[in-house]
């Protein structure tokens, strides 16, 4: 049996403030030989691929909030994925946005920015950026380099934010709330992409698959009411998230970093499995 563990990065991983994870290599190095963690974040194709790197994996990840999937090359036989495949660096990728996001931005500051107030992640500049994120200049320079999405910023009140939601559903456009920024689901989540993933992972592979999701946020739902075991790892922000899977959910008692592993070791031991 193969371990796949979708999990989320910030808030979920690493924490809002530092980002740090360091905590979580040994760890890692320890479970990375039976599983195979497969980051599900918000962040872009610069960002995750820098984090494999400092972790010393190889494994795929999905990149702005489910737009589209990376594998390493060899990872998938290509033939048998009956979707576009792009090549890029030393990966694969499927994506699964649509290809207007130009016009979509366009229809969406045309009808909503007269009677709400946001702005595009792309429209922020360096300096608001590291406010909202305390990210380091290069590590804005990577967050910048969207290939499919673009969150929103949004600067207006909670109450208008209902509204502008409400709106949006009738124009058949979901928004959903991450750590600092929302983002729009048109036609793809996270949940959409682990779904996508594990449906080709299963047909070319032959194993039985365990699936583990973690994730803090409420862009987060879709992946954790998909898998086998759902981690929802506690926020000093937010309100306890809400899961219509009503089974295998666990709630950690600690914050990211460490409410990771404790998550992942809970799950672990009551499958029995050892490392």
């Amino acid at each position: 049996m193969k371990i796949l563990i979708f999990s989320d990065l910030d808030g979920t991983f690493m924490n809002h403030n530092d980002y740090s994870y360091s905590h979580l290599k040994n760890f890692i190095s320890k479970i990375k030989k039976k599983s195979e963690i497969i980051f599900t974040s918000s962040k872009t194709f610069s960002e995750m691929s820098k984090i494999y790197e400092n972790l010393n994996i190889n494994f795929p990840f999905i990149v702005e909030n489910g737009a589209c999937i990376y594998f390493p090359k060899n990872y998938f036989n290509l033939k048998k994925i009956n979707q576009k495949v792009v090549e890029y660096e030393n990966f694969h990728y499927l994506k699964l946005s649509d290809d207007s996001l130009k016009k979509f931005k366009e229809h969406i500051k045309e009808k909503f920015s007269k009677n709400f107030k946001f702005s595009f992640f792309s429209e922020l500049s360096n300096q608001k950026i590291a406010e909202l994120t305390n990210l380091t200049p290069k590590k804005i320079a990577d967050s910048k380099k969207r290939q499919f999405s673009d969150p929103i910023f949004w600067k207006d009140s909670n109450k208008n934010l209902q509204a502008f939601k409400k709106k949006l559903i009738k124009n058949e456009i979901i928004i959903t709330e991450g750590g600092r920024f929302i983002h729009f689901n048109v036609g793809y989540d996270k949940g959409k992409a682990v779904a996508k993933f594990l449906e080709i992972y299963k047909k070319q592979k032959f194993q039985s698959v365990l699936s583990i999701s973690l994730g803090d946020s409420e862009n987060d739902v879709s992946m954790l009411e998909l898998t086998d075991y759902s981690c929802c790892i506690k926020s000093p922000k937010k309100k306890k998230l809400y899961l219509k899977k009503s089974f295998n959910n666990y709630y950690s008692e600690k914050e990211a970093p460490f409410g990771w592993k404790e998550s992942l070791e809970y799950v672990f031991k009551k499958e029995n499995l050892n490392f």
